[in-house]
């Protein structure tokens, strides 16, 4: 299976739908047309250690942010009902590559906080990774042989 960031913001896009079909999913900010409410993915700060071989262990911060208009009556029971959803599905997260294939990835260090009336739903996702192989295994060795002589 393939694990890539793209890969991930659709995985997780498909878990927000799932619970709220018609708030729209964004994975980058919008200057306008932006449906409200709505969420956006993004990435923190993330890490990166080389393992042996061609192994790494990535660290991938991301914060789910949850968006809606300002000042509205009941706007906090809002985000409290998105944020309880989240503690919910956000445990383990099928993660799809596109082959068909579904795999859980665990989240770590979960934690959600309001700012200005926004939901930021905060967690790491720690996954070994392992770099593919382009390796063209020789087929054939054609070529000259020179002995020198002594």
């Amino acid at each position: 299976m393939i694990f890539s960031l793209g890969n991930l913001v659709e995985s997780l896009a498909g878990v927000l739908r799932a619970g709220y079909p018609d708030y729209p999913v964004y994975d980058s900010p919008m200057q306008q047309g932006t449906g409200l409410p709505c969420f956006f993915i993004f990435f923190m700060p993330s890490t990166i250690e080389g393992h042996i071989g061609d192994r790494y262990m990535r660290d991938l911060g991301v914060d789910i942010v949850f968006v809606q208009q300002r000042n509205i009556v009941g706007g906090n029971i809002l985000i409290h009902e998105v944020a309880e959803y989240l503690d919910e599905v956000l445990e383990l997260i099928p993660y799809s590559d596109g082959s068909g294939q579904t795999a859980l990835i665990r989240t770590y260090e979960r934690r959600w906080q309001e700012e200005d009336m926004e939901l930021h739903y905060q967690f790491h996702i720690r996954k070994r990774v392992e770099l593919p192989k382009d390796i063209t295994l020789m087929q054939k060795l054609e070529g000259d042989i020179y002995v020198k002589e002594k």
